[in-house]
């Protein structure tokens, strides 16, 4: 008797082997794309978060006190943090609490941190006017407003995270 394997018993293993490499493979890309989408909404929420906490502190830029700090869209993948009304804002309350291009300086340009990572579209202006925070989103401060932004992967727009501002301050990912 010869010892071997038979032509079949070869072609079942590499079908398996096969196999169990394409649904490796499949989970790691999966995996991958959810950490990217990941990261960015992290880095993303942080600016957030920084520009409501400027604005709790009241910080100085360009040696005035602002009326608050947003965030801006620019492009799918670019966004502006902002200092509203340094030069001469006699009531920030009254004032408009969008960006105002050559008005209001731009603090931070950010881009997203992942490269594959876009904004699906584009989303309101974010500010916050100190002391508490008030927020302000596309300059309406009304109770349960939201905005939703969607981060999402720039080759499959459908396999995005959002995350949710309300004019709260909160800030949930999702």
């Amino acid at each position: 008797m010869k010892n071997g394997f038979t032509l079949i018993e070869l072609v079942a293993s590499i079908f398996i082997v096969g196999a169990l490499s394409a649904a490796i493979l499949l989970n790691y890309r999966t995996g991958q794309n959810k950490a990217f989408l990941t990261r960015a909404a992290a880095a993303f929420e942080t600016d957030i978060r920084r520009v409501q906490n400027l604005s709790v502190a009241s910080s100085e830029f360009e040696s005035s006190i602002p009326c608050g700090y947003g965030l801006h869209y620019v492009d799918n993948r670019t966004y502006w943090l902002y200092a509203g009304r340094l030069n001469g804002a006699a009531n920030c309350q009254s004032s408009d609490h969008n960006f105002q291009s050559g008005a209001d300086p731009v603090y931070q340009d950010r881009k997203i941190i992942e490269q594959r990572v876009v904004f699906r579209s584009v989303f309101s202006d974010i500010f916050f006017e100190p002391p508490d925070p008030t927020t302000y989103i596309n300059n309406s401060r009304s109770v349960g407003a939201s905005t939703a932004i969607e981060l999402c992967l720039e080759d499959d727009l459908t396999n995005c995270r959002n995350l949710i501002i309300d004019t709260a301050g909160r800030v949930v990912s999702q």
